[in-house]
């Protein structure tokens, strides 16, 4: 996740957009993006997909972030899906009733 954020950070910098900028192209809150870069909050599917429509030089770090959700969500429990905001994404892939 963080090769990611760091990507994504990167982009932000070489085109030179703040916060706002960023958020705005992504569809998302400003407060929104603080959160996830600052690690405060896991992106959800909405954002992923935003990033990767976004920039498509970034859709294979962006598939190894919903990888690495879906090994994580195959070891955890119903109760942990559901508290760390997994079951969405597994909802929208059609992993979750």
């Amino acid at each position: 996740m963080n090769n990611l954020i760091e990507a994504i950070k990167h982009k932000q910098k070489e085109s030179d957009l703040t916060d706002n900028g960023l958020a705005s192209i992504l569809g998302i809150d400003r407060s929104t993006w603080s959160y996830i870069k600052s690690g405060k909050r896991n992106p959800g599917l909405k954002f992923l997909s935003a990033v990767a429509n976004t920039f498509p030089e970034l859709r294979t770090l962006v598939d190894v972030v919903i990888y690495d959700n879906l090994l994580t969500a195959h070891t955890m429990t119903p109760q942990d899906k559901q508290q760390s905001g997994l079951r969405k994404l597994l909802r929208a892939l059609h992993l979750w009733n």
